[in-house]
């Protein structure tokens, strides 16, 4: 049975302290992050008393996993330290859309050195969100994520990442409410990201994706 029950975000810590960041918070509502389906209470009572509990649900790929690495080394390796930092599956961030909280756990995101954080220590200004998409996901990443990411006053670059094909969306805001959308299909090709400087060869991204 689905859940009925509205939960607080301080609900959605203390489960995220006990079973990692498996879940995302859509106000009141604490979903599974890869698939954005809500849980059921049942789950969510146990995890809150932090009971030991076999939890099932749509889990990452391997490629899915390899992919993420890609970005997240390459990023590393070529990303100013003294200005940025990147994350991986963290940190959290916090949105506010039509007065309805939600939180978010990006593939890959880049912030400033100097993150703005909330007392809970969820970031309201990353720069670039990368998200890679699942079979169940693409409805989140392409309408429910882009809209929500979009509302982020400092967020210049978005790029959704598919995982069945060598293909990028990049959306990149070129005004307070203009946006520029790209698609990149070919393994010649890059992805720039003029916010940090970095260009990020199509090859390196899927590199070794081909063997899975």
């Amino acid at each position: 049975m689905l859940t009925t029950t509205l939960y607080t975000k301080t609900d959605y810590d203390k489960i995220c302290e006990f079973a990692g960041s498996l879940f995302e918070y859509d106000d009141g509502l604490i979903v599974w992050k890869h698939n954005g389906q809500v849980i059921e209470d049942e789950i969510l009572a146990k995890l809150l008393n932090q009971e030991d509990i076999q939890i099932y649900s749509e889990m990452a790929t391997h490629k899915h996993n390899l992919i993420i690495s890609n970005i997240h080394y390459k990023l590393n390796l070529h990303l100013d330290r003294n200005l940025f930092r990147v994350y991986g599956n963290n940190p959290n961030i916090i949105i506010v859309v039509n007065g309805k909280e939600k939180i978010r756990i990006p593939d890959v995101t880049i912030t400033p050195k100097k993150e703005i954080l909330t007392n809970n220590r969820e970031v309201i200004n990353p720069l670039v969100i990368f998200e890679v998409v699942s079979p169940s996901s693409v409805q989140t990443d392409y309408i429910d994520k882009l809209r929500e990411y979009q509302s982020i006053e400092t967020l210049q670059n978005y790029i959704i990442v598919e995982q069945d094909k060598n293909c990028l969306v990049h959306y990149q805001r070129v005004s307070a409410t203009e946006w520029t959308e790209d698609k990149i299909e070919t393994n010649q090709d890059f992805l720039y990201l003029p916010t940090v400087s970095i260009k990020l060869e199509m090859q390196e991204i899927y590199a070794d994706c081909e063997e899975l």
